[in-house]
């Protein structure tokens, strides 16, 4: 009898860590939906982003069976191509997962060794080949891609493109000849039932929720300055959480973190994933004005747990308004982003609830489809 098929995942941070944001959340969600069909092993560092010390209660260097999923991290002295090498060799997958472009470790290193034992490869670029994205270090990562076009790195592999803009961004670098499956990414399941989440409206206030990295690209300036802006004399709450990835760039407008008038802004330090859910369910709306989205875990998470989102248009989430899911933006002009926000803060309680059911039933019938699981189970068969 035919067993299970072997992926080998490979990724620079995986749970407990949480600090790298939607990759962790995107992996995880797919293992959890097809464990009972396939053989995971998970390759993966001993630490979270930006830290030097490994995490606590994690055992170093050796494979751990967590619930039918084998998870091995590395600690520093076996981050180098040998010990790749050689996990690649005891695992002897069918299908190498890999979820990054420029990591050397966790994908550089892997690819070379799937490449020439001829092992079935696929790349999750996780939005690093958005416009948006190019243009931080643009120089290096240009460089780089021109290198790796030349010299074929990354000829024959399978692009995994969460959606048809990640796949045309594949393409405006790799060509219309590139091998590319578009599988939307695997939703977290609901953890809160809609009853659970109205009882909690009508609170006296209005709260906006930023959970995300705090770096360049996602924009949480803008969002800062346009709750800083709003006409109103109801209490306004603008709780922040997030990994500070970019240290100047927190800097530059650190000072605006404070209270204005009746508007209360706080940075609130990292945010707990078990807490994620009820910290969403809490707020009446969720901020995220960023340059670009592949496909945006905080915007589903949001809706999955009934708040409605305020977002720029550089995402695939479009026509929120229409849809009574929230709003996005065309941030090229600040000003719309202020209107969305001040047009939140206005609405009846009667109007503000239906976006609240909405959101909640958008997440439940459109992005909990079916056609979703059946797409990424396509990617690891051996259909392909």
């Amino acid at each position: 009898m035919k067993g299970k098929r072997k992926i080998l995942i490979c990724i620079d941070w995986y749970i407990p860590g949480f600090k790298a944001g939607g990759p962790i959340r995107s992996v995880a969600n797919i293992v959890n939906a097809f464990k009972n069909e396939f053989e995971f092993y998970i390759l993966t560092s001993a630490f979270d982003l930006g830290e030097t010390e490994p995490y606590d209660n994690v055992q170093f260097n050796q494979w751990h069976d967590k619930k039918g999923i084998f998870i091995k991290y590395l600690d520093k002295k076996l981050l180098n191509s040998s010990a790749i090498s050689g996990n690649i060799k005891e695992v002897n997958p069918d299908v190498i997962y890999l979820n990054s472009l420029f990591s050397r470790i966790f994908t550089l290193i892997p690819l070379a060794i799937a490449r020439k034992n001829r092992i079935k490869t696929i790349i999750a670029p996780r939005g690093m080949l958005g416009e948006a994205s190019l243009k931080i270090k643009s120089t290096k990562k240009l460089s780089f891609l021109k290198l790796s076009k030349l010299l074929g790195w990354y000829k024959n592999v399978i692009w995994h493109a969460s959606t048809e803009q990640e796949k045309k961004d594949i393409e405006s670098i790799f060509g219309k000849k590139a091998n590319i499956q578009i599988a939307q990414n695997i939703p977290l399941s609901q953890k809160l039932e809609l009853k659970n989440i109205l009882n909690r409206k009508k609170t006296g206030k209005v709260k906006f929720v930023y959970i995300s990295r705090i770096a360049v690209i996602k924009n949480l300036n803008l969002a800062i300055d346009a709750i800083k802006r709003v006409n109103t004399s109801q209490k306004i709450e603008f709780d922040i959480y997030g990994n500070i990835e970019d240290e100047d760039y927190f800097n530059s407008f650190k000072k605006d973190i404070k209270k204005h008038n009746c508007v209360s802004i706080q940075y609130k330090g990292l945010l707990n994933p078990n807490e994620i859910a009820d910290t969403y369910a809490n707020a009446d709306f969720m901020i995220l004005p960023t340059m670009h989205e592949n496909y945006g875990h905080a915007i589903v998470e949001a809706w999955s747990n009934g708040c409605p989102v305020i977002i720029s248009r550089n995402t695939p989430w479009k026509n929120l308004r229409v849809q009574d899911l929230g709003w996005d933006v065309d941030i090229s002009d600040p000003q719309n982003l202020i209107s969305a926000v001040q047009e939140g803060i206005d609405l009846d309680f009667t109007s503000y609830i239906q976006m609240v059911r909405s959101s909640y039933n958008y997440f439940i019938n459109k992005i909990c489809d079916d056609k979703i699981i059946e797409a990424n189970r396509k990617l690891f068969s051996d259909e392909n």
